[in-house]
């Protein structure tokens, strides 16, 4: 029996859905308690960089698992 993808390929689709995973994570939270106070929470370093960065990252993982295609001997 042929599978779609070879072993290589289901890893790097599990470490790209884990970028993907840590970015939407890290972009979770920075709300106000007080729904009439603004919170500036949402403008830090984590929400506005580093977590698209790593979905950013973790699309291009997930692109290159599907199109890579080991060689064949």
């Amino acid at each position: 029996m042929d599978f779609a993808f070879s072993k290589n390929n289901y890893i790097l689709l599990i470490i790209g859905l884990a970028f993907m995973a840590s970015g939407l994570i890290l972009m979770i939270g920075g709300g106000s308690d007080d729904p009439t106070k603004f919170s500036y929470e949402i403008f830090n370093f984590q929400r506005l960089t580093l977590a698209p960065i790593l979905l950013a990252i973790g699309f291009v993982i997930e692109i290159f698992a599907i199109i890579y295609k080991e060689k064949e001997d």
